[in-house]
C-alpha cells in the first residue's frame, strides 16, 4: 500500500481533523460484525469496488457515491437481527454470514440452508416445528428480512447526508442480474450499476477470504449472468488474471487504506463536534435497532450523560465529547448475538463472557480515529467500576478516563429504567435508590449527585414522578 496515498489522511488526523472517508470506514467495521463478518470486510469490498470504478472510468461524483455505498452497504443490518434470531432460533451472526454466500435463488440450496441453520442446537422435535414455521413463511419471510435491512440501510445513508445514488445502491444491494434477487426482483440494467458492483465485491471478498483468489474467481464464473452482471465479472477476471489484485486486496486492513479513495472527503474538525455527533446519532440508532429491548438506549444514555456533564460544569466541548461517547458506547454490541442480548433468563458464564467483550470491541472500532482517543476511552470504559470490579480492563477509580464515570452512571440509570426481557423498568425513585447503594464504591458520587439534581429540577418543572427524560 502506497504511503503516499495515506499520508494526507494521517496529516489531517495529526492536526486534529478527520476525513469523513476514514470515519465512515472505521465505523463500517461495526457493520461487518453485525453481519457475522470480521472487521475489514467492507473496507476490502470498498477497495475492490473502487478499482472497478477506475477501470470503468466512472466520474468523480459516481465514485464518491460508490465509495460510501460500499462502506455503508450493511448499514441496515441490525434492523433484521431480532427477526433472524426469532425465526431461525439460532445465532443471528452465524445465520447471516452463511446467508450472504448461499445461492438462495436455488430452491434446493435454500432448503439445505434452512435445515442447517434452523434451531441447530435444539431437540429434533423442536427443530422440525421451527422448520415448519419457517417454511410456512417461505419467500415472504426472505423478502421481509431483505427489505427491512435494505430499506433501513438506504435511510441511514440519506441521514448521513450522501447523495441519493448511494442510498439507491444500498436499497438494491440484494437484487440479482437474472431477476432472482430481493426484495423487488429487479433484472439486468434495472439494477443500479453501483448496486451491481456492491453485490459482486461483497461476495468476492467473502469467498476470497475463505478460499483465496481461486475461490473468488470460481464464484465469479459460477454466478456470472445469475447474480452478477457478466460485463463486471469479465472486467474483474481480466484484471485478476494479469495483476496482483488478490495480494493487494489482502493488504487492505485499516480504514486509512481506503480513505484516500473518496474523491472529495469532507473534513470533520475534532474541535467542532456537530458532524461527528450527527454521524454518532445514526450509528447509535443502528446499535439500538438490534434489539427491541434497547430501543433508544444509546441516544438516551448520551443525552443523560451530556446533561450530567453540563450540571457538573464541564465546558461545552467536553459536554459534546461525553455525549458522543454515549452515542457510540455500545457499538461493540453489534458483534453480540441476539440469542444473548435478548435472552429472557440469566446468562450462562460463557454467555456473560461473550457479552462483556462488547466494550473491548467498541474500543477497537473507534481506535483508528486518533483525534477522538478520549471519546474511545470513555465509550470503552462505561462498565468499569471504582473498585475494579468492572470490565474489560478492571480499572480502578483514578485510572478511569475523564468522563467515564458520568457515562457509567448514565448507562446504568437508563438500563434500570428501561424494560428488559427479564424484568420491567424501574421508576426514577427505584433506579436512584439502586444507584445510591453503590455510590462512592462502584459508581462515582458526583455524577449520581448530578443525576439527583436533574431529577429534582425536572420534577419541579413538570411534576414528573416517573423517569428522568433527557429530551
Amino acid at each position: 500500500m502506497s504511503t503516499k496515498l495515506v499520508a494526507p489522511v494521517r496529516e489531517r488526523a495529526a492536526s486534529g481533523e478527520l476525513g469523513s472517508s476514514v470515519v465512515i470506514a472505521a465505523l463500517s467495521r461495526a457493520l461487518d460484525l453485525a453481519e457475522g463478518e470480521p472487521m475489514g470486510h467492507a473496507i476490502r469490498s470498498c477497495w475492490l469496488g473502487m478499482q472497478m470504478a477506475r477501470w470503468l472510468d466512472l466520474r468523480p461524483a459516481e465514485r464518491q457515491d460508490l465509495f460510501y455505498a460500499l462502506l455503508l452497504k450493511d448499514a441496515g443490518c441490525s434492523a433484521n437481527a431480532y427477526s433472524v434470531t426469532h425465526w431461525f432460533q439460532a445465532d443471528d451472526l452465524v445465520t447471516k454470514a452463511e446467508l450472504k454466500i448461499t445461492d438462495w435463488s436455488s430452491q434446493w440450496r435454500s432448503m439445505i440452508f434452512a435445515i442447517r441453520q434452523t434451531a441447530p442446537s435444539a431437540p429434533i422435535t423442536r427443530r422440525m416445528a421451527q422448520l415448519v414455521s419457517v417454511g410456512s413463511r417461505g419467500a415472504g419471510l426472505a423478502n421481509e428480512l431483505v427489505e427491512v435491512r435494505c430499506t433501513r440501510g438506504a435511510e441511514m445513508v440519506r441521514q448521513l447526508g450522501w447523495a441519493e445514488p448511494a442510498a439507491a445502491a444500498v436499497l438494491s444491494l440484494d437484487e440479482h442480474w437474472n431477476g432472482s434477487g430481493r426484495p423487488r426482483g429487479l433484472r439486468g440494467d434495472e439494477i443500479p450499476l453501483l448496486s451491481r458492483i456492491a453485490l459482486l465485491t461483497q461476495t468476492v471478498e467473502i469467498f476470497w477470504r475463505r478460499g483465496g483468489g481461486r475461490a473468488a474467481e470460481t464464484v465469479l464464473r459460477q454466478r456470472r449472468g445469475k447474480w452478477f452482471d457478466p460485463v463486471l465479472v469479465d472486467l474483474v477476471l481480466a484484471h485478476a488474471g494479469n495483476s496482483k489484485l488478490w495480494r493487494q486486496m489482502g493488504e487492505v486492513t485499516h480504514p486509512e487504506h481506503v480513505g484516500y479513495l473518496d474523491p472529495e472527503p469532507r473534513v470533520i474538525p475534532s474541535t467542532n463536534m456537530d458532524d461527528m455527533i450527527r454521524i454518532g446519532e445514526v450509528f447509535a440508532a443502528a446499535v439500538d435497532a438490534k434489539s427491541p429491548w434497547t430501543t433508544n438506549h444509546s441516544t438516551r444514555t448520551a443525552a443523560l450523560a451530556r446533561l450530567m456533564a453540563e450540571t457538573m460544569n464541564f465546558n461545552p466541548i467536553e459536554q459534546d465529547r461525553v455525549g458522543l461517547a454515549g452515542l457510540l458506547h455500545d457499538l461493540g454490541k453489534l458483534a453480540i448475538s441476539n440469542a444473548i442480548l435478548d435472552k429472557a433468563g440469566p446468562l450462562l458464564p460463557e454467555e456473560m463472557e461473550e457479552m462483556q467483550r462488547h466494550t473491548s470491541i467498541t474500543h477497537e472500532i473507534l481506535a483508528p480515529l486518533w483525534p477522538l482517543d478520549d471519546v474511545a476511552e470513555m465509550a470503552a470504559s462505561h462498565h468499569e467500576r471504582l473498585d475494579g470490579s468492572g470490565y474489560h480492563r478492571r480499572l480502578r477509580g483514578p485510572e478511569l478516563p475523564h468522563g467515564a464515570d458520568i457515562l457509567a452512571v448514565a448507562d446504568v440509570y437508563e438500563a434500570l429504567t428501561a424494560h428488559r426481557p427479564y424484568r420491567r423498568g424501574m421508576d426514577a425513585d427505584e433506579a436512584y435508590f439502586e444507584l445510591k447503594k453503590v455510590q462512592g464504591r462502584r459508581l462515582a458520587a458526583e455524577p449520581i449527585a448530578a443525576l439527583e439534581h436533574m431529577v429534582a429540577d425536572r420534577r419541579a418543572d413538570e411534576g414528573d414522578q416517573g423517569t428522568v427524560s433527557p429530551t
